[in-house]
């Protein structure tokens, strides 16, 4: 056997020893012997640099890189999950899920512990490892394939056979319990900046530009679902768990049941500890198993209808009131909030928490002085509870809201259970207003955070939405900490949110009561933003789960004068929301495409969504019941492949006839 193919008999040997132990948890050799393999692959590589294959081992140890992360496109969008919190919601969940099958017997479901990490997607192209990205906003992520390369039980290279040519698998990367215990105290005794958490580590680990530091850290991955893997005899979701598994990624332990108490029992032993093998959990996901009804059930927004997230009781603690005050959100709406003596919850210190409104806050009669309880509810948001202990002796008066805004000295009234702020300009309004405007599930401005919104308010240099689509990298550069890169970065993110969907823009506008639901209701509706501008309201009230308050709601904002003109001023700045109809045609129904090279006005991941959304199907391996090849510049070997098949080849602009109903294209 010559050199080369030793050391990939080695390498193989050493893929092969690492699935035992961090698959299998059965290791065949011992620590030492394993470790003696891997300095053997070191040495020789290290002799023969020319030998050093993509997917070895020895790429684990990690290098530093330049610059920073670039922004990479999901080919398919990663999704999130909707919450329950009891049983009663589960068997909501179970009949919903009947309801939209049309069947009456039981469905199989599958569970799984819902791991509280950082949710990444790692593709493989021929069975080695090629890129690796974060979940971002769910359509784009960070690149972070050098970083994710180190994670130690991670494959580079599939064992086995059968894998797609190309295909993607999806989960969490995590740092057990008692790793993040000793990587916490190392920091400390060397003087540097503790971890939260163990999620929060995760993060940073991976987030690092010396990947040589997340190879040091304790990290693992694994998976918990796939996109473009499609195998004959793969029929559920646990055949895929099964299957990736012998190619040697690591999966979650599950189980599968058509039993509703079964899945009850099963919650509540894994979330007892909230921990499993040393890993923190914040709850169970529970999917319906068959891959067929995951697809007729589809989704809604940016959640699977097949899957959902049964979260435990929130956590709890008891801390002392210090103060209470109120923060002035975008709708000018004065929330009451209690200013706490710092205390830990899930391991996260919380220094303040909501009271809700002013009913709320009269309801728990919560005064300055008192013991609380305060929980993180669904383990995110701190909130109080109530006040502990008897409610007599010398305590501080009830808190009164201020009859003038704090912020801008202008009249606060009562409204309903709220205290409001009704002065349009209140810098707090603005502020809130363009922090969502700007959010990520609005108009999309990266690197546009709250302390640059705080400064540039403050300073007067934005008033409005249209002011952040006149401000220039000079005016930029007068801030604090602001770089020639950074200021250079944020007018790019500005100028590529011009284009936008309507959806995202009326979302990006705060009108009270509208979420990104609501706001793609409107869009579907309306189709033009100026069409909104005379909107009826009894014909907003006709749209699906609009009723009487949010039509009101809709009708009167774009009454308002001044909410007209500064519509029309971001129109003539650049700003142009279009809409983008997302629901099905049929004009593809019954073809199978698969993709190649590159596009110039397009990303590949977008071509697939126009195919999908005409109902046409991609998969990643050409085969004979492939129905087009959609070629694009410098194809790759799927090209070939087709050739000698036969299968059509088309262009993007073939595939625009085909989409039209063009027969001649067929």
């Amino acid at each position: 056997m010559d050199k080369k193919e030793y050391v990939k008999s080695l390498i193989d040997k050493i893929n092969y020893h690492s699935y035992r132990y961090y698959v299998l948890d059965d290791p065949e050799i011992s620590d030492p012997e394993f470790d003696g393999l891997f300095n053997e692959l070191l040495e020789l590589e290290k002799q023969h640099p020319d030998l050093v294959l993509p997917y070895s081992p020895s790429r684990k140890v990690g290098y530093k890189v330049s610059g920073e992360f670039k922004k990479v496109e999901h080919a398919s969008q990663m999704l999130s999950l909707s919450n329950i919190f009891s049983r009663g919601e589960l068997e909501d969940f179970d009949q919903r899920i009947k309801k939209l099958l049309e069947r009456d017997d039981a469905v199989e479901y599958i569970a799984e512990p819902k791991l509280d990490g950082l949710a990444v997607s790692l593709i493989y192209i021929n069975g080695i490892y090629a890129r690796a990205a974060t979940r971002g906003d769910g359509q784009t992520g960070e690149d972070i394939t050098e970083n994710v390369r180190t994670v130690r039980n991670i494959p580079l290279k599939l064992l086995g056979e059968g894998f797609p040519e190309e295909f993607e698998v999806r989960g969490e990367i995590v740092m057990p319990v008692s790793e993040f215990e000793r990587l916490n105290k190392k920091q400390a005794d060397q003087g540097l900046k503790t971890f939260a958490n163990p999620r929060n580590a995760a993060a940073g680990s991976v987030r690092q530009l010396d990947t040589s530091v997340t190879a040091g850290r304790p990290l693992y991955f694994y998976a918990h679902s796939f996109s473009r893997l499609s195998i004959k005899g793969v029929k559920t979701h646990r055949d895929a768990l099964d299957i990736v598994s012998e190619w040697g990624i690591c999966v979650n332990s599950s189980v599968v049941t058509s039993d509703i108490s079964e899945l009850g029992s099963y919650f509540e032993k894994l979330t007892e500890k909230r921990r499993i093998k040393d890993v923190n959990i914040d709850g169970v996901v529970i999917k319906v198993n068959s891959l067929d009804f995951q697809e007729r059930l589809g989704n809604i927004a940016r959640s699977p209808r097949w899957a959902i997230a049964w979260k435990p009781p929130s956590q709890t603690a008891e801390t002392v009131v210090n103060g209470i005050s109120v923060q002035i959100g975008r709708t000018g709406v004065l929330t009451p909030v209690a200013e706490l003596e710092p205390v830990r919850i899930g391991g996260v210190e919380i220094k303040r928490a909501t009271l809700h409104n002013a009913s709320d806050l009269e309801k728990k009669d919560v005064r300055v002085g008192d013991t609380v309880v305060v929980e993180r509810a669904g383990d995110v948001i701190p909130a109080v509870v109530r006040v502990t202990g008897e409610k007599t002796g010398r305590r501080a008066k009830p808190f009164v809201f201020p009859e003038k805004c704090p912020e801008c000295d202008k009249k606060v009234i009562r409204d309903g259970v709220n205290f409001k702020c009704v002065n349009p300009v209140c810098p707090s309004r603005i502020k809130e207003s363009i922090r969502h405007f700007v959010s990520r599930d609005a108009m999309n401005i990266d690197g546009f955070g709250v302390k640059l919104v705080e400064q540039l308010v403050d300073k007067n240099l934005i008033n409005s939405f249209a002011d952040i689509y006149r401000l220039n990298e000079a005016t930029l550069l007068m801030l604090d900490r602001m770089g020639a890169k950074s200021a250079a970065n944020i007018m790019e993110a500005v100028n590529n949110s011009k284009k936008t969907s309507l959806e995202r823009f009326i979302y990006a506008l705060g009108i009270e009561q509208v979420g990104q639901e609501g706001a793609r209701e409107l869009a579907k509706k309306y189709k033009k933003i100026d069409a909104l501008f005379n909107a009826d309201e009894s014909e907003i009230e006709s749209i699906e789960g609009f009723g009487p308050n949010i039509a009101a709601s809709v009708a009167g904002y774009f009454r308002e004068k001044a909410n007209r003109e500064q519509i029309s001023g971001l129109l003539s700045l650049g700003v142009n929301p279009v809409f983008r109809d997302t629901s099905l045609s049929s004009s593809l129904e019954g073809l199978t495409f698969v993709i190649t090279g590159s596009f110039e006005d397009m990303p590949r991941s977008g071509i697939a969504r126009i195919i999908e959304e005409n109902g046409g199907k991609v998969t990643a391996s050409v085969t004979k019941n492939t129905s087009y090849l959609l070629l694009g510049n410098e194809p790759g070997s799927k090209y070939e492949k087709a050739r000698k098949l036969g299968t059509k080849i088309i262009s993007l602009d073939d595939l625009n006839k085909l989409i039209a109903g063009n027969p001649q294209t067929r």
